[in-house]
């Protein structure tokens, strides 16, 4: 059967990007092309998102969503408010763009990315597999944020994801976190990532024990008990003895565990070449006995008269 276009129809025209057509219009939905034909037959008039609106039927979120979809795809740009005001291309001054921060890819080329690329597919579908659960759209948006920004290869991704939940941190927001550290690292192979993980798992390990010494183990270790746990258990080689008499000093002097005191306290010890808790008590029973002996009192009334003798020249 042939098919042409009534003529009738032409008597009322208007024109078409032939970008919309040759490559847009395979990943765009049939909301976003409604929307963007019917704002082309406007141009020229001052409309703004109601209108669109109430001519198609659809809500006022979901118009301003197909706007922003077509401002991302290069056919359309914002303006200072939501009305949306035509100009002449040669006449709209040109805007510095200043880009704060990378922006996750959208649904639509996240969508598309899964179809056309069967490594991004395995990536979704391991996420679930290792998560235990269907992902949401922005969890994917994040992956592929990680894949294309970070650079991270699939492989790599999913063995962080799988570290990740192996210690119960299955947040996006942490898996970013992760991705951001490995990327500046430049983790880019499975040798690397299996190190790395390695590394981490040790310094956990390493943590939980600083919290068992202190008997503070009642919580997920923190950034800065982890800090503190790789320097003092396997840079200086603390003993447990040495980290309680810190810490039993720490508390009665502040009345309780500040690790950034108890930090000072195991400097001072480690800088002075402090091995062990013997050495760690000597050194401060010594401190002790100095500050007594400034402030020892005297009763030796010869030397109190001469004391005060020459006191009163002082004045005098």
């Amino acid at each position: 059967m042939e098919y042409r276009i009534n003529c009738e129809v032409w008597k009322s025209v208007f024109a078409v990007p032939s970008t919309i057509v040759d490559e847009k219009i395979k990943l765009s939905g049939a909301a976003q092309l409604k929307v963007i034909l019917w704002v082309l037959r406007h141009w020229g008039e001052a409309f703004e998102i109601e209108d669109i609106s109430k001519a198609l039927n659809m809500q006022a979120a979901d118009v301003k969503d197909c706007m922003q979809y077509w401002c991302e795809m290069g056919v359309m740009q914002t303006g200072e408010s939501e009305e949306v005001k035509p100009e002449k291309c040669e006449e709209a001054p040109k805007k510095e763009i200043v880009i704060l921060r990378p922006e996750k890819p959208d649904a639509q080329y996240t969508a598309q990315r899964i179809l056309s690329d069967a490594s991004i597919a395995y990536l979704m579908d391991s996420a679930e597999s290792v998560f235990g659960r269907i992902i949401s759209q922005s969890d994917k948006s994040t992956l592929l944020f990680i894949n294309e920004y970070y650079g991270l290869p699939v492989e790599v991704i999913v063995m962080m994801l799988e570290y990740a939940a192996g210690i119960g941190k299955c947040s996006m927001k942490y898996i970013q976190a992760i991705a951001a550290d490995w990327s500046e690292r430049e983790i880019l192979t499975l040798e690397s990532a299996e190190e790395r993980i390695q590394y981490l798992t040790e310094r956990g390990n390493t943590a939980k024990r600083l919290q068992e010494i202190l008997e503070q183990n009642s919580h997920s270790p923190t950034k800065m008990e982890s800090k503190y746990a790789d320097l003092w258990l396997n840079e200086w080689q603390c003993s447990e003895d040495m980290i309680r008499n810190a810490y039993e000093e720490c508390v009665n002097n502040t009345g309780k565990l500040n690790y950034n005191y108890m930090g000072k306290i195991m400097e001072d010890w480690h800088e002075n070449g402090v091995t062990s808790a013997e050495e760690a008590k000597e050194k401060k029973n010594k401190k002790n006995r100095k500050s007594s002996d400034s402030y020892k009192a005297t009763y030796d009334i010869a030397a109190y008269e001469s004391k005060s003798a020459a006191d009163s020249e002082e004045w005098n």
